[in-house]
């Protein structure tokens, strides 16, 4: 079992009698958990695709969140053999003119030559309006309007945008700490993005390439603002947007003709869109060619792909830990009814800590059972410990439910190794009863110190 597979050097004699109970107790809760599953329905499953979208630009949550509606309605609740599909988004926080910014300091890491050309950025700041009118009026002379705002200094504006929004950086440790949750469980990854999110989808699929095999993992991108490809892709001809960016910067090939404006049908949103780039009006819509398109392209990934090993276990809610370097860190779970659950004791009355790295950057991984008979209402205090790494380790905790994905990140720089004693308390998971039978969890203030 994986909760007896490992062992740590020099442990101590009465540790390693804890392990053993452990091991024990971890037979005893699977037998029981088996004679449960024929009274009640699990509250989770295990296996099958992991279909993550990553939103374009000027998209509020939950705007993101109800494109991945109507990406379930158009792509279906299981594969063609049967196998669940979860649907999550990779949230894109930046917005506005961030976005802008965004884009272009993504595609100077590329070295595509835009060094210095923030003007173009500032073109839309200065012009008014949001930066998409500005790009759609700007294409019949865009090349004149360059060489005219060369020498404009950046905006004030821009900067105070920039300080009160997630870095990047930020959101792709984010993204890499899911990505590690979903590999170890042994999901099967399809990434779906438009617009901006195909820039986050390359550096996920980077990311994920590097830990499973291509087989494993897909991309769909659509209207992708950059000429990087890690699959098929969409892009409407009409599109001014990315027209916009093709005046200045490689773009991939159009694909798929649409009409003019004014003969344009409403999107499943009931909108039209006049820039031809809004995934709900333009990409995903049933009467426009992109959408079958699309669907196909979905398909055909859903059928290639192949699981990577499962490591770990999908559980009603699961804490990941990773890190940034070599040493030893662990994740402590403090359950309801008072187990310590960590790597000596690896089995609590809830949950299982299945993944224990001892080596370098994670991860660890506790999951909380789907036996709704054995999971514990109440407060799950998650915590970690600086085992025997040096000090300065920068830990990131992910929390995830199993019905509605990532539940929050944080993470925290550790001081010096305090062996079994955890000193950062990251998160207070809780675990609500419903009166349907049913369990909800949410996340609460982390209002203690850890023990």
């Amino acid at each position: 079992m994986a909760q007896c597979s490992a062992f740590r050097k020099g442990t101590p004699v009465n540790k390693l009698f804890r392990i053993i109970v452990a091991c024990l107790a971890a037979l005893s809760l699977g037998i029981s958990s088996v004679a449960s599953a024929a009274a009640a329905p699990a509250l989770c499953t295990t296996g099958g695709v992991s279909y993550v979208f990553f939103n374009g630009v000027q998209t509020t949550h939950e705007q993101a969140i109800a494109a991945v509606q109507y990406l379930k309605r158009a792509h279906g609740s299981a594969t063609s053999n049967g196998e669940q599909i979860r649907y999550e988004v990779f949230y894109n926080q930046t917005q506005g003119f961030k976005d802008f910014v965004e884009v272009f300091e993504q595609r100077l890491n590329l070295n595509d030559g835009l060094q210095g050309r923030f003007e173009l950025f500032f073109s839309a700041m200065k012009g008014g309006g949001t930066w998409w009118a500005v790009i759609a009026e700007a294409v019949p002379a865009f090349a004149n309007v360059v060489d005219t705002l060369a020498g404009l200094a950046k905006d004030a504006a821009v900067t105070a945008i920039a300080a009160i929004e997630p870095s990047t950086a930020q959101m792709y440790r984010d993204h890499a700490a899911r990505l590690d949750n979903l590999i170890i469980e042994g999901k099967k990854l399809l990434f779906v993005a438009h617009s901006q999110g195909n820039l986050f989808a390359n550096v996920a699929y980077a990311y994920a390439s590097g830990k499973v095999s291509p087989n494993s993992v897909s991309v769909i991108h659509i209207a992708p603002a950059t000429a990087t490809l890690h699959g098929p892709h969409t892009l409407a001809d009409k599109d001014l947007v990315i027209q916009g960016l093709g005046l200045v910067m490689p773009i991939p090939e159009a694909t798929t003709p649409i009409p003019g404006y004014a003969q344009r049908p409403a999107g499943v949103n009931g909108k039209t869109d006049f820039l031809g780039h809004g995934l709900l009006e333009i990409y995903l819509n049933p009467s426009l060619y992109g959408a079958a398109r699309i669907k196909s392209q979905v398909d055909q990934a859903l059928a290639s792909l192949v699981a990577p090993p499962a490591l770990a276990t999908s559980g009603f809610f699961s804490a990941t830990l990773t890190w940034d370097g070599p040493g030893d860190l662990d994740l402590h779970t403090f359950e309801p009814g008072g187990a310590q659950v960590y790597y000596a004791a690896r089995t609590g009355a809830s949950g299982f800590l299945d993944v224990d790295n001892m080596r370098a950057n994670g991860p660890e991984h506790y999951y909380a059972t789907c036996d709704r008979s054995a999971l514990q209402p109440g407060v799950y205090r998650i915590a970690v410990a600086n085992y025997s790494a040096e000090a300065g380790r920068t830990a990131t905790v992910q929390i995830a439910s199993w019905a509605d994905g990532v539940l929050g990140t944080r993470s925290v720089t550790l001081g010096a190794a305090t062996r079994n004693t955890p000193t950062a308390m990251l998160f207070d998971v809780v675990v609500t009863e419903e009166g349907n039978g049913g369990f909800s969890v949410s996340l609460g203030p982390v209002v203690r110190p850890a023990r």
